[in-house]
């Protein structure tokens, strides 16, 4: 799957989702720092990535039910924590292999992720569906 990080998600995460078979590219390896959410939204449209980010509530405004986009490749959300230097890599192999198993099944999708104890919950917040427990 190809998958777009946003500038607020560590660079070191690159790895750690490549092992799953990704082709996974940073914000910042085509653009400055600081650069617009409409660009960086269009950057994952153009290219076909999902993107992951932290602040999902500043790209909410371009997927579907707020706008009539026809299509968009997913939309992860890591909400409600941070991603330290010490959780990112954990964090980051739950997304992988989710990812690995939904495949194109992400498409004009959007989840959140948080943190549940010792674990991590990925809900699909749109459309409506089930909650995904991974630990």
């Amino acid at each position: 799957m190809k998958v777009l990080l946003d500038e607020n998600i560590t660079q070191k995460s690159i790895p750690v989702l490549e092992k799953y078979g990704h082709d996974v590219i940073h914000v910042l390896n085509r653009f400055g720092p600081g650069e617009s959410d409409e660009v960086v939204f269009r950057l994952a449209l153009e290219e076909k990535r999902a993107l992951i980010t932290l602040n999902g509530k500043d790209f909410m405004i371009f997927i579907p039910p707020r706008t009539e986009l026809e299509l968009h490749y997913g939309l992860l959300w890591l909400r409600g924590f941070q991603v330290t230097k010490k959780t990112y890599e954990n964090v980051m192999n739950i997304i992988g292999l989710f990812l690995k198993n939904k495949g194109d099944f992400i498409k004009n999708t959007y989840y959140a992720v948080k943190k549940n104890g010792n674990s991590y919950e990925i809900i699909q917040r749109y459309p409506q569906s089930t909650k995904v427990l991974m630990k």
